[in-house]
């Protein structure tokens, strides 16, 4: 006989014993010394006594209300919040002049390095050499090719060319 055989003979007689404890308990014929526990349930006696209760709907004033709330009363929602105030709207940067009164005088790139010459169209002839990212009469250099300058303020741009077009 081998160890597997020997292991599932004794298992099976395990099975045996404790279905026929099982069997003997559900015919009844548990230990003579035991006894066993009375239960009866708190039935009414007849269904005549349900009609002398009242109907659910005497108690609606109690279930309409939380039981355990302090003040028993129904909930309220809170008042809508007043409205608020209007906000006076941001105040806008200045306007830009479409035509800034700017004229390019000429455009000088050697080397890498690149100028041009700025002058009011209607002031005095002076005007002054500025290089990319200086800044002349409140307008920033941003570019500057052989075709004329790129201006800009307060995010508006604007190009000036070296020989305008009218």
């Amino acid at each position: 006989m081998t160890p597997r055989l020997g292991v599932m003979a004794f298992l099976g007689a395990i099975n045996l014993v404790l279905g026929a404890k099982l069997a003997m308990l559900a015919l009844g014929g548990g230990t003579a010394g035991v006894p066993r526990a009375a239960w009866e349930a708190a039935l009414p006696q007849s269904i005549a006594k349900l009609a002398e209760r009242p109907p659910l709907d005497a108690y609606a004033e109690i279930t309409a209300r939380p039981v355990f709330s302090r003040s028993r009363q129904p909930f309220l929602p809170p008042p809508p919040p007043p409205p608020r105030p209007v906000a006076a709207p941001a105040v806008l940067p200045p306007m830009v002049p479409a035509d800034p009164g700017l004229q390019v005088g000429g455009v000088v790139i050697q080397a890498g390095r690149s100028k041009a010459y700025l002058q009011s169209k209607g002031g005095p002839s002076g005007g002054s050499w500025v290089s990319e990212d200086e800044s002349y009469q409140g307008w920033q250099v941003k570019m500057i090719d052989p075709s004329g300058v790129r201006i800009e303020q307060a995010g508006r741009s604007i190009e000036l060319k070296l020989y305008p077009r009218d």
